[in-house]
């Protein structure tokens, strides 16, 4: 929820927009999902991780309210890891893996 303080700042979800735009960056990657392998959006976070952006509809403010829960790593069931030069999979939680 957006306080009119953060509408004056140009704050969304507890960063700037500035920062949001510069922290995250979008691509295409094939990811090996339940029903095969598909071309998907992913979202490269801080140059380091990199997340399933199933969001990609969203625009204006709703899109970087989703990018801020990715920055604050609210996210984290989204988390790939590509292990060959663009094909990604899933990352298991270590309660999740089998």
């Amino acid at each position: 929820m957006r306080g009119p303080i953060d509408v004056l700042k140009g704050r969304v979800g507890g960063f700037t927009k500035m920062e949001i735009a510069r922290r995250t960056v979008p691509c295409y990657k094939y990811v090996l999902e339940k029903d095969g392998e598909q071309l998907a959006v992913c979202l490269l976070v801080d140059s380091g991780k990199l997340y399933r952006f199933p969001y990609e509809t969203l625009k204006g403010i709703r899109g970087l309210e989703v990018k801020a829960r990715f920055l604050r790593g609210e996210m984290e069931h989204l988390r790939l890891r590509e292990f060959q030069p663009g094909l990604c999979r899933y990352v298991e939680r270590a309660d999740q893996a089998v």
